[in-house]
């Protein structure tokens, strides 16, 4: 918790790779070259009831460590084990400077390392209580009839820390317009440099009749106006993110298994296609597309998070009802062929596959994925039943380490919810305070001991359970369960925080 203590220039003309990737039964798929086109459920029952259902002049070339450096622009920036650039900051002569304090882009030194973007600043009376403080925005499915089903929520998480393992009655701010009407159903969330929202339209909370646009909420006033809209026709969309370097948002499709990069018109500039390795720049073409049906488990993008010189996402391979006897869940990422941010498939590489818990047989998709204060990175699972079909209590947050050029598990150092310590619904972030605290949506974080807490957990930097944390109800009604309502969070950093290691 945030208590206070206190388009490309250069791209190869073809690549080639081998991903072993599950759900291809072949166990290899050919890459392509980047290519141009111009036109453009029902969940299981449980413990606490049911559920519901650039510019260059120089080609950029690949280091060892899977990076990609330019070596017209990337002089100075940090490196590993002596192969090479790896991370996305600009030497001494980038003057491309933006956001507050300056770096490539428009990035504050701590987005270059994953931190969300800029603070929100409206101007709502209603807000002005809010401004200059520490907050957490979360995204969920509604929870009271109109006119307050609301699907977005900003937290004040500031002051000192409150007792732990009891619920916590943070202030609330809703715009009025946030409604699911609105909005619509959305779980991805992220913020430019300029304190923007984004939200994507989803499926894990059940069928959404509006799959396709991504919104924009003006960080100012907050109005929501269409950002973009991508080939869908039901699947909807993962989660999306802000990358400063390149100044463009990625969001993963779960209709046709590629992640798309869009400017911030609103404008396609690339999309990577995760099984097949193929990059087009603008629209893909791919045939029969949106035909509205899911991209296969092991081929279906959903957590999204730039970090350091790479695209890290995961890849939903199994769940509840169709478990895969020879792959687990896994993390991904891809570097990019230069500043533009297009993804370069002769980069990309799995990182991790994630365990099973709890005793299961299978385990569950990560949803959201968040870089910590040391460069730790941290994974958020949501317990998914089927393609659109929701549940509970089978997920949780895992920590992993970069160590010599891998990433090492940690293990479940951060333990969501009570009764059931496998409560997580799907999202987490941190707040770059070296003694702050990690957020993390959950279920039944409190059961009956004596509130019904459902929302948001805080545990202190380290990790811990519910006995060190603390905990919101995000509906300030602390009777009735909110079972798989929640999703992403993201904690905004006011100003900005110092630059945090590379991970080493």
């Amino acid at each position: 918790m945030r208590y206070s203590r206190d388009s490309a220039s250069h791209v190869l003309a073809s690549l080639t790779m081998a991903l072993v990737a599950c759900g291809d039964s072949s166990g290899s798929s050919t890459t392509t070259g980047p290519t141009t086109n111009e036109t453009g459920s029902v969940g299981s029952t449980s413990i606490d009831g049911g559920s519901g259902g650039s510019s260059g002049s120089t080609v950029p070339t690949t280091d060892g460590s899977g990076g990609v450096s330019d070596s017209a622009s990337d002089t100075g920036a940090a490196s590993t084990g002596g192969v090479g650039p790896k991370f996305d900051v600009g030497g001494g002569g980038n003057t491309d400077v933006g956001g507050n304090t300056g770096g490539p882009g428009s990035c504050r030194p701590s987005e270059i390392y994953g931190a969300a973007g800029g603070f929100p600043a409206f101007t709502d009376p209603n807000y002005a209580a809010f401004l200059n403080k520490a907050v957490a925005i979360v995204t969920h499915n509604n929870w009271d009839p109109a006119p307050n089903n609301f699907s977005l929520t900003v937290v004040d998480i500031s002051g000192d820390p409150p007792p732990p393992n009891l619920n916590y009655l943070a202030p609330l701010y809703h715009h009025p317009t946030w409604t699911l009407d609105n909005l619509g159903k959305i779980f991805g969330l992220t913020l430019d440099s300029d304190g923007n929202l984004y939200v994507a339209p989803t499926t894990a909370y059940g069928a959404n009749p509006s799959p396709a646009t991504i919104k924009r909420i003006d960080g100012v006033t907050g109005e929501i106006t269409a950002f973009a809209t991508l080939p869908n026709n039901g699947p909807a969309m993962g989660n999306l993110n802000y990358d400063c370097v390149s100044q463009t948002i990625y969001v993963s499709n779960f209709e046709d298994g590629r992640i798309y990069q869009i400017d911030m018109n609103g404008k396609i500039v690339s999309t990577y296609h995760h099984q097949t390795g193929d990059v087009t720049m603008g629209p893909p073409a791919d045939p029969g597309e949106p035909d509205g049906q899911f991209a296969p488990l092991g081929q279906r993008p959903w957590a999204i998070q730039s970090n350091a010189g790479r695209l890290y996402y995961s890849v939903w391979v199994e769940h509840l009802q169709t478990p895969d006897p020879n792959c687990d869940n896994e993390v991904w990422s891809v570097g990019y062929v230069d500043k533009s941010g297009v993804p370069d498939p002769a980069t990309a590489k799995m990182e991790f596959s994630l365990p099973t818990i709890n005793g299961g047989t299978n385990s569950t998709p990560v949803s959201d994925i968040s870089f910590a204060q040391t460069g730790w990175m941290l994974v958020a699972q949501r317990t998914m039943s089927n393609d659109n079909g929701t549940s509970a209590h089978q997920s949780t947050t895992f920590e992993y380490d970069y160590q010599n050029g891998t990433w090492v598990s940690q293990g479940t150092t951060y333990v969501v919810g009570e009764l059931l310590p496998y409560s997580a619904a799907g999202g987490v972030d941190h707040d770059f305070d070296p003694n702050g605290y990690v957020w993390m949506t959950g279920d039944a974080l409190d059961f009956y001991t004596p509130d019904v807490v459902y929302g948001l957990q805080g545990t202190p930097y380290g990790g811990g359970g519910v006995e060190t944390s603390t905990l919101i109800d995000l509906d300030h009604e602390i009777t009735q369960q909110d079972k798989t309502v929640y999703g992403d969070v993201e904690v905004p950093i006011p100003g900005d925080a110092m630059p945090v290691p590379p991970p080493s």
